[in-house]
């Protein structure tokens, strides 16, 4: 409350703390609040938001009396002070508004640089969107797509082509497709081999219904025979270990095979059987070729169990992911994410002889950087898998003109 020769004036800020600071930098102590209220205001770019702001009331106490020693009259010096204190109040009110002018412009700087940003992106999607293609990368798109490779490998083929073509040889098709072609070769890794010491334990690890089990059979035969011509026609000593306790006549179906082939058969169910076997055979087997169940690629369970059953220490084996050939890409990467944890040295494709297309698999493992070892193609275990080369891939391309002498001095052996 003012008295009736007290004059009310009022101060702003963020809190009501900042006005008593204000109040005291302008008048030291000599002031007296009388009302406090919060009032929203508008604020931030354009007004479009509204903010606190804490408004005080107060008046400033003049106590100072008349003295003859000051050489000036109690009126002169009430008048002189207020004139200082409104020259205080005005500095308070310019200074007050000088850091609101900054503050609102340095926000609406920032606005416009987000609304330059954002209409720059959208430029340039719209830019990339529209961008017609030319005739060549066009074709090229559709061969890759009738090929089934995934549209992250067409891009990037179609990147490269952008970056090392000019517009004048993107007209010569022939020598575009000459380069995408050597492109799809030197995107594939085939595994090298490796030579370890006896025992060379082959795992194959992967869904059901791949076949794991036949796939097995053939690489215990290409071992033998492989053996046989390093070894003066000397066959090797090898077993097998299925550890498939889910489907019925797995150790029936490996007994069969490994008869003929003059092997022993055992079954793990646990691991203790697994590392037990493995200590009673290591030492006079040149190789042991491990069976597994299948899961799908999402029973993480099952696939975590199997994993640590396998789990024997000193076996290091060979561990091959099988998948079909004609897989989806999109469950490629599904099951090859979720088989990462056995640690696979490669992949083996199975039933290649059931799919005309490869673009698939080539794409997977080019995008999850996984290379190849073997393919598969019919149900003759002596002579339906084969090292995976390059080349094979290369020649099976739909639509695609391939030089074979050309692809051969650069991708052969």
């Amino acid at each position: 409350m003012a008295y009736e020769d007290e004059i009310e004036q009022k101060i702003s800020g963020r809190t009501y703390e900042e006005c008593k600071e204000k109040l005291f930098n302008a008048y030291g102590k000599d002031f007296r609040i009388t009302n406090k209220v919060v009032e929203w205001r508008p604020g931030g770019f354009l007004h479009l938001s509204k903010k606190p702001v804490t408004v005080v009331t107060y008046v400033v106490n003049h106590q100072k009396s008349y003295s003859p020693d000051s050489g000036r009259s109690f009126y002169s010096d009430k008048y002189s002070e207020e004139e200082q204190l409104a020259k205080n109040r005005d500095a308070i009110l310019q200074s007050q508004s000088s850091v609101l002018i900054t503050k609102q412009m340095s926000e609406m700087n920032n606005s416009l640089e987000e609304l330059k940003n954002e209409m720059s992106r959208q430029l340039k999607n719209l830019a990339v969107s529209t961008q017609e293609k030319h005739e060549s990368i066009q074709k090229i798109d559709e061969m890759l797509e009738n090929n089934e490779f995934s549209l992250s490998f067409i891009r990037m083929i179609e990147e490269k082509i952008r970056n090392d073509f000019s517009l004048d040889q993107l007209d010569n098709f022939d020598l575009v497709e000459r380069r995408v072609v050597d492109w799809i070769g030197e995107s594939i890794s085939v595994a090298k081999e490796t030579v370890v010491r006896p025992p060379h334990v082959y795992i194959i690890v992967g869904p059901t219904g791949v076949g794991k089990t036949t796939t097995l059979v053939k690489l215990a035969a290409q071992f033998v025979k492989s053996y046989a011509l390093n070894h003066d026609g000397n066959r090797p000593s090898i077993c097998f270990i299925t550890t498939d306790t889910m489907r019925v006549g797995a150790m029936e179906q490996l007994e069969r095979w490994g008869k003929h082939m003059g092997s022993r058969v055992y079954k793990a169910e646990r691991a203790e059987d697994l590392k037990t076997l493995y200590d009673e055979n290591r030492a006079n087997m040149d190789a042991i070729f491990i069976d597994t169940s299948g899961f799908s690629p999402n029973d993480a369970t099952h696939i975590a169990q199997m994993k640590l059953l396998l789990e024997v220490p000193g076996m290091n084996p060979d561990i091959y992911l099988a998948f079909t050939a004609g897989t989806k890409s999109r469950d490629l990467q599904n099951i090859m994410q979720n088989y990462e944890p056995f640690g696979y040295k490669s992949v083996i494709v199975t039933k290649c002889d059931e799919s005309e297309q490869f673009g698939n698999v080539i794409s997977v493992l080019y995008e999850k950087h996984k290379s190849i070892s073997y393919i598969t193609h019919g149900q003759v275990a002596s002579r339906d898998i084969s090292k995976a080369n390059i080349i094979d891939f290369l020649i099976r391309l739909e639509d695609f003109k391939v030089d074979r002498i050309h692809i051969e001095d650069k991708f052969g052996e």
